[in-house]
């Protein structure tokens, strides 16, 4: 098969997306050279755990339990599971996933699309590879910030520690793209399919703080996208095998029923 038609489609999302992946880039490189300005030199380790014995447990645990806070590598961790981050790269997956299969339905440019030579397969292709390539411009502007501020403010944690937790969110973010994908391929217009995978990311992101927390729903923590995600101890201790392997397994799921379903559909 002829990776032209592809290559096509590639070039049509990039026209209709390229402007905030530049203006994202740049919003998560400032970000984490911030996080490098604020996090506590290994000097100051000592007396910061002083002061964090005051805090409540409840708020320590929605820091994160996979290493300490205080650490300058579990600080750097949090900045890779703050809010900010996570909506960011959330918009990103929704907003391609939405509109590559959906939003193109809605449109109508898929009629003009579907009467070229290329299969449906195809433009799920374009949209797998356009997704994660932005994915890995945002996260490695992220992490180019992170090793600018560590050049400018050494804090004794390796370069290559942080591309751990780089690749962990990469992963994740690749699992939301099954599932965007999914939702896209079963309905006709983007609006619909943007609220969908919102709710459905918010939800998941809400459950995992609140597991950590509530002792009465801390058993649906698993069901959890996000709880499989632990940038902290991705830095300090490197990547868990499990949480990796589930991650890419849903991404698998989710791009097969989006194809079974996309390639059966009326457009």
């Amino acid at each position: 098969m002829s990776a032209r038609p592809v290559a096509v489609l590639l070039r049509h999302l990039l026209r209709r997306h390229w402007r905030p992946l530049v203006a994202m880039s740049g919003g998560l490189m400032l970000f984490q050279l911030v996080m490098t300005r604020m996090a506590p030199a290994p000097n100051e380790v000592g007396w910061m755990s002083q002061i964090m014995r005051a805090v409540p447990p409840e708020l320590m645990a929605l820091a994160g339990s996979e290493a300490s806070p205080i650490t300058p590598g579990g600080f750097l961790g949090l900045g890779y599971s703050h809010p900010f981050v996570m909506v960011l790269l959330s918009a990103w997956v929704i907003r391609v996933s939405s509109g590559a299969l959906a939003g193109e339905i809605g449109l109508g440019t898929m009629d003009l699309l579907a009467s070229r030579p290329v299969s449906r397969w195809q433009h799920l292709a374009a949209a797998l590879v356009f997704i994660g390539a932005g994915l890995v411009v945002l996260i490695g502007a992220a992490c180019c910030g992170t090793a600018l501020g560590l050049t400018i403010r050494p804090l004794g944690v390796v370069r290559h520690q942080v591309l751990a937790a780089g690749l962990m969110a990469w992963l994740l973010f690749a699992a939301w793209t099954g599932v965007g994908l999914f939702v896209s391929a079963t309905r006709r217009e983007s609006g619909p399919a943007i609220a969908l995978t919102s709710a459905v990311v918010a939800v998941s992101f809400v459950l995992e703080y609140v597991a950590r927390v509530w002792q009465p729903v801390k058993s649906l923590r698993p069901f959890s996208l996000f709880s499989y995600y632990r940038p902290q101890g991705a830095i300090v201790s490197g990547i868990h095998a499990t949480d990796a392997m589930t991650l890419a397994a849903v991404a698998i799921v989710g791009v097969g029923l989006a194809l079974a379903i996309f390639e059966r559909r009326d457009l």
